[in-house]
Formats: C-alpha cells, sequence, structure tokens
C-alpha cells in the first residue's frame, strides 16, 4: 500500500508542482475544490451512504460548505478540524487496543466530522497558496514534508521494520518505519526552512512543526484506513485505476495540512 502511494505520488508531482506554481489562486482554487468534492463522493460511502441520491445530496452539501469557506475565509474552522484529527488519533488508539472506534462506528459523526475534514482541507491548502511571504514555496514544503514522511516510512520499514505501528488498522506500517519517516520530514524541513529567510526562532518553529505535520500525516493515513475497518471497504473509490480512491491519495495531506496551518498562523510563521 505504502509503495502504492510513493509511485502515485511521484507520478502526480509534476501535475501538482505545475498547479501550485502555473495556476492563478482562483484557478488553483477550483482544481482543489473539484478534488475535494470527490474526495466527498468516496467518504459519504465510508460514512455509510450506499444510495447514489443521498449521496449526491452529502457531495451538495460539501459544496455548499466550500462555497461558504470562500466567502468568508473562516480559518477559526481550523480548531474544529483540529479537533476531529485528535478524536481520529483516539479512535485509532481505542481500535487499536479493543476493536472499538470511539464513536466512528456511528454513520452520523463520520457524516458530519467529513465536511469539516473536507472543507478544512480545501481551506488549508488554499491558505498556504496564497500565504505571505513565498507563499506557493511555503505549499511545496508542506507537501514535500509529507511525502517526506511516506518515503521515509517506506525505506526504513524495509530496511529495519520488525514491528507493527498499528496492526489492527493497518497491518504493514511499522514503528520503524514511522520512526524513519518523521526523521526524513523534519531534514526536508531543515532544508527547505534555509531557502525561506526566516528568522532563527521561526526557524527552530517550522523544525518542530514539521514534527507534528509529519505526525498528523500518519495519523490522516491511518484515520482512512480505519474508515475503511470499520465500512468492511478495501479501497475509498476507484478514481485511481488500481491504486484506490482520491482519499486514498488525500488522506495524509487532509491532516497535515490543517495541523500546518493552524499552528503556523498560531506562531506567526
Amino acid at each position: 500500500m505504502l509503495k502504492t502511494r510513493i509511485l502515485t505520488s511521484l507520478i502526480l508531482l509534476p501535475l501538482v508542482l505545475v498547479a501550485i506554481i502555473g495556476l492563478p489562486p482562483i484557478s488553483f482554487s477550483v482544481v482543489v475544490g473539484g478534488m475535494v468534492l470527490v474526495g466527498a463522493w468516496e467518504w459519504s460511502l465510508l460514512a455509510g451512504l450506499n444510495n447514489p441520491k443521498f449521496r449526491i445530496l452529502y457531495v451538495a452539501c460539501v459544496l455548499l460548505g466550500l462555497l461558504l469557506a470562500a466567502l468568508f475565509s473562516p480559518l477559526w474552522l481550523l480548531f474544529f478540524a483540529l479537533f476531529i484529527w485528535i478524536w481520529i488519533l483516539i479512535a485509532i488508539i481505542n481500535y487499536q487496543r479493543n476493536g472499538l472506534g470511539a464513536g466512528f462506528q456511528f454513520s452520523p459523526l463520520r457524516l458530519v466530522s467529513g465536511i469539516i475534514v473536507l472543507v478544512t482541507t480545501w481551506v488549508s491548502i488554499v491558505t498556504l497558496k496564497t500565504y505571505p511571504n513565498f507563499g506557493p514555496a511555503w505549499l511545496i514544503l508542506v507537501l514535500f514534508i509529507i511525502f517526506g514522511a511516506d518515503i521515509g516510512a517506506y525505506f526504513a520499514g524495509n530496511l529495519a521494520g520488525k514491528n507493527t505501528l498499528c496492526s489492527r488498522v493497518s497491518p504493514k506500517k511499522t514503528r520503524e518505519g514511522f520512526v524513519g519517516g518523521i526523521l526524513l520530514s523534519v531534514l526536508i524541513a531543515a532544508i527547505g526552512g534555509l531557502f525561506l529567510m526566516l528568522t532563527w526562532q521561526h526557524y527552530l518553529c517550522l523544525l518542530l512543526l514539521s514534527f507534528v505535520t509529519a505526525l498528523f500525516s500518519v495519523v490522516g493515513d491511518l484515520g482512512v484506513s480505519l474508515l475503511k475497518r470499520i465500512s468492511g471497504l478495501k479501497d475509498s473509490g476507484k478514481f485511481f485505476p488500481g491504486h484506490g480512491g482520491m482519499l486514498d491519495r488525500m488522506d495524509s495531506v487532509s491532516a497535515a495540512t490543517v495541523v500546518f496551518v493552524f499552528f503556523a498562523l498560531f506562531l506567526g510563521l
């Protein structure tokens, strides 16, 4: 699974970089919004909606959320998204310990949390794209931090992986891979931060934030895996033939970008 994620990311990376650098903010926002709506269609199934009419209605609710977010720029919504991702982390730990999902087995909670998660994913990515002082560079750096967590986990897991990280949710993930991913993410941030002309205080904050961002990229990955376990599905969808759905590609990004933007604004980066 992790190898598939990396291969897909390598294929999509040039397209993503072109979009970040080349597209104006409005066009970029529309493209990301389209990806989020595909993710909403997939999330609706993971949340227990099987009727296509109800799934379309759910996508419409997410679209309304995106339109309201575009009009009012509710960065305060990131606080609620952060709360949901912490809740998902608790659910992952709880599921690993006793097979219970800390409330995530209830469809209404998955539906409501999905709207907040998906809308704030869009808000976070667009905010980074237009961030003061090298906005696109910030977004690229965050994506590389997330990608580094995958790459580091893959190689460290293959070379030294012996102890499973969360066997009930994702049996192939190892603790050694987790540590390797975190270390590579922090290294990427350390190198990338040198090009952003930060004060030494902000540089240290970036290193700390890269650690937290990489951690939550894993939470995002495991969170969607947990939803698939609870719903009995192997993949979130078939958007990428043979590689799963949009959520299978967006899971890490959804959690990590929200966490990064929230704390970057809080720390004044």
